[in-house]
């Protein structure tokens, strides 16, 4: 999967950084993504790599069934067991950072601007670890992302992405940019899930899941935010088929059932942790589990 075109909304905020933050790579050697290609968008910048290398997911598109992208984090392991061997199916792709490496399960690490990410031993939403994400303040037209990244590919009909978060700053972010998670269905067709976005058209910022559709950009308003300093599990619900969209904290929905561009997807790549981070910001710190990706 290469990275997002980037022409529009949000994402073409992208632009103003790429340049800077493809300089900056080779000063954060030590702290940034261990990959070498060029960077193809700032979420990604100095990570970005060839094709996956991911095992390709069967053709055959399912609504998944058993729902195991929604399945709770704090439901009881068998003795033994992490998170994701007990999902029944297995579900397309599952990461519960309980195998004492953050990224093995990944395609691209990529932490930028004195961010950090790493596991966490102290707080979970399933036991043993987590993935716990730190970025500092940024000053405007400074970046500093700390995600992961993976492609699972297929046909596409049905889509849910899903993971726990424990937020420690407040989730009301009052000024830059900052994204949790992306989910793109396309090489042309991208969700992002923004706590605040940075909307190109005058339109005030807004927590929203960013929808672009090659030239087409629809902003869907969330009414609800995850809730400071508790695991709350996020599902991002995309369904091609009928052409609607919701996004759910725990039972609760933020964004339910809004209209969306009906074309079935190829892929599932997703992005977890600081994927979009530009100044002014504030420090952002959070806690990332059981990431979960079935259709």
């Amino acid at each position: 999967m290469r990275g997002h075109p980037l022409p529009l909304a949000s994402r073409a905020a992208a632009f103003a950084f790429a340049s800077l933050l493809s300089l900056a790579a080779a000063g954060f050697a030590s702290g940034c993504s261990d990959e070498a290609e060029p960077p193809a968008d700032a979420a990604d910048a100095g990570a970005e790599a060839a094709p996956d290398g991911q095992d390709a997911a069967p053709d055959a598109a399912t609504d998944g069934g058993t729902d195991a992208a929604d399945a709770r984090p704090d439901a009881p392991s068998e003795a033994g067991a992490t998170f994701c061997e007990t999902l029944t199916p297995a579900p397309r792709f599952c990461d519960d950072f309980d195998d004492g490496d953050v990224d093995d399960d990944w395609a691209v690490r990529n932490v930028l601007g004195g961010s950090t990410l790493e596991l966490d031993p102290a707080s979970y939403a399933s036991s043993p670890t987590s993935m716990h994400v730190t970025t500092k303040a940024l000053d405007a037209a400074q970046s500093g992302p700390a995600h992961l990244r993976t492609t699972v590919t297929g046909a596409v009909s049905r889509v849910k992405l899903a993971f726990g978060v424990r937020i420690e700053t407040n989730p009301a972010v009052t000024k830059g940019a900052l994204a949790l998670a992306t989910l793109d269905v396309s090489a042309s067709h991208f969700f992002t899930l923004y706590l605040r976005d940075a909307p190109q058209d005058g339109s005030e910022p807004a927590a929203i899941l960013e929808e672009i559709d090659g030239a087409t950009v629809r902003r869907h308003a969330l009414t609800k935010l995850p809730a400071m300093g508790v695991w709350t599990r996020v599902t991002i619900d995309v369904d091609l088929g009928a052409g609607v969209a919701s996004v759910l904290l725990g039972t609760e929905k933020a964004l339910d059932a809004a209209v969306v561009s009906a074309i079935p997807g190829t892929e599932a790549t997703i992005r977890v942790g600081a994927v979009y981070l530009f100044g002014p910001a504030d420090a952002f710190e959070a806690g990332f589990d059981d990431v979960v990706v079935d259709f």
